[in-house]
């Protein structure tokens, strides 16, 4: 009878983890979203707001999934710009998932983008302030996708241009 309760809690932990990541194709889909059907989304896969931005050249709005309010820690962050300047769609989506960020990657090789650039990028804006990635610029059509990759997260950028 142990042996069965465990077993239930590894398929019930492994349900809930995988309902908590997103493909690139849900990426790709949630970029066209609405506020509301966008929140209804990530609310749904566990993730709660934490805030909004808008200025003059941007307006987003950002959820994390399992955020500790007292110190803005969180296992994944997904934020949807409705307004930047030059793009039609963009959505940027932080995890520390190494095999999540992997599966990512494989799915937009398969997807038809193209490595366009890698480089090493050193972060000049606080909170990430000297941290260094390594950036892969993915392109296909007007379609760009960005992976940022360091010590601490993964980050997958997807912007449409106009």
């Amino acid at each position: 009878m142990r042996h069965l309760y465990a077993f239930l809690f590894i398929i019930f932990f492994t349900t809930i983890s995988n309902g908590q990541s997103f493909s690139l194709p849900e990426l790709i889909k949630m970029s066209k979203l609405s506020l509301d059907d966008f929140d209804t989304y990530v609310t749904s896969k566990g993730f709660v707001f934490e805030g909004a931005d808008k200025e003059d050249n941007f307006e987003r709005v950002n959820y994390a999934l399992n955020l500790n309010f007292s110190n803005s820690k969180a296992l994944k962050f997904i934020t949807l710009y409705k307004r930047f300047i030059g793009a039609r769609y963009f959505i940027s989506y932080q995890t520390l998932d190494k095999i999540e960020y992997l599966k990512i990657k494989n799915q937009l090789k398969a997807l038809g983008f193209i490595l366009q650039d890698s480089r090493i990028f050193t972060n000049k804006e606080e909170p990430h302030k000297g941290e260094v990635s390594n950036v892969f610029e993915y392109v296909k059509g007007k379609s760009e996708i960005t992976l940022y990759a360091n010590a601490k997260y993964f980050e997958i950028d997807y912007i449409v241009k106009y």
